[in-house]
């Protein structure tokens, strides 16, 4: 009977480390951009600032490529999937607080699971 060898090595643990840390710092991220894009969103008429930022945001989200699953893998969580539509409805000034309220409430929870980690 043959076994395989289940044993991570350092290396894979540092990468899978790295890539929770810039998972997290996107949610981040989007926790402060998301709200930010709808607020303006709901102007009649934005600023031209509030326009340019707009943009940028947008830039930010188009210029991410992940899989969604990727939260669900790393995170036990659909935290990207979450971003991801309430985003797409953003990006048309659809309203998304369905969305927003799905994806702050996964946000929550995952902060305070970020906390209790953080703590040991």
């Amino acid at each position: 009977m043959r076994t395989t060898n289940n044993i991570m090595k350092s290396s894979q643990i540092q990468g899978l480390n790295k890539a929770i840390v810039v998972m997290r710092h996107f949610v981040d991220l989007s926790a402060k951009l998301l709200p930010f894009l709808q607020e303006i969103n709901e102007k009649d008429e934005p600023t031209v600032i509030e326009a340019i930022d707009r943009e940028k945001i947008l830039n930010v989200y188009k210029q991410y490529k992940f899989d969604t699953s990727a939260s669900q893998m790393l995170m036990d969580s659909d935290v990207l999937l979450l971003i991801q539509r309430a985003y797409e409805r953003l990006e048309k000034k659809y309203p998304a607080e369905i969305e927003l309220a799905k994806f702050r409430m996964e946000y929550d929870r995952l902060q305070k699971n970020w906390t209790k980690i953080d703590s040991n």
